[in-house]
């Protein structure tokens, strides 16, 4: 897995499409030697925004009418490839973070079991809540109408990330209202994530003379 520090906005022919990075650029730091960690991050600037909720919107027309079946099959692509990817991401995560791999680890298989468990979600359907009050034009003094309602995905949904966890609470992951990426890739209302910057950086834990350990933003 090569990390080139820009940001991807959506695909185009060819592969991804990065961002202009015109913003500032900012690196993360290896919190146990206090060495700077290559490469660096670049920032968006107000044109990508603007092109990634463009595409966000476009992306909607199409996954907002797509079947739980299809939903159920994305997920567990995105699963199955965070799973093959699972050594590089724990060893880049390792030394931003200075979290031990056993934890890294569960996180990552945290992640993708959540994507594979909301692919059961949308196939099994019952999310939408479908509800059907059917009519009852002799009820007094006024007749009762036919009444249906179900939920439905509203459209492009931007998620600012967490930083305390580096993959369960991450890009694809749960952040603190619990499964916040996941549950919008399930309901197809698009995702568009934008990471703090102490995200790249990680909540820093370093290691303390004596042997003690703290952290710090």
């Amino acid at each position: 897995m090569k990390i080139t520090g820009q940001s991807i906005i959506g695909f185009r022919q060819g592969g991804f499409r990065p961002a202009t990075n015109a913003g500032e650029s900012f690196g993360a730091t290896n919190p146990l030697t206090g060495e700077p960690l290559e490469p660096s991050f670049c920032s968006s600037g107000p044109n990508d925004i603007d092109l990634a909720v463009s595409l966000a919107d476009k992306a909607f027309a199409i996954y907002g009418r797509a079947s739980g079946r299809e939903r159920g099959k994305f997920l567990r692509t995105i699963a199955d490839k965070i799973d093959t990817a699972v050594d590089a991401l724990v060893e880049r995560a390792e030394l931003e973070s200075a979290l031990p791999k056993p934890r890294l680890i569960g996180e990552t298989a945290r992640t993708s079991s959540q994507l594979r468990l909301f692919a059961e979600v949308v196939e099994e359907g019952s999310w939408v809540m479908a509800r059907i009050d059917r009519a009852d034009p002799d009820r007094k003094p006024v007749p009762k109408p036919d009444l249906r309602s179900m939920l439905h995905p509203l459209g492009p949904v931007a998620i600012f990330g967490a930083s305390n966890f580096p993959l369960a609470f991450s890009v694809a992951g749960r952040t603190p209202s619990r499964g916040r990426t996941e549950r919008r890739q399930a309901t197809a209302s698009r995702a568009l994530w934008f990471p703090r910057e102490s995200t790249a950086r990680r909540v820093r834990s370093h290691r303390r003379p004596g042997g003690g350990q703290g952290h710090e933003q």
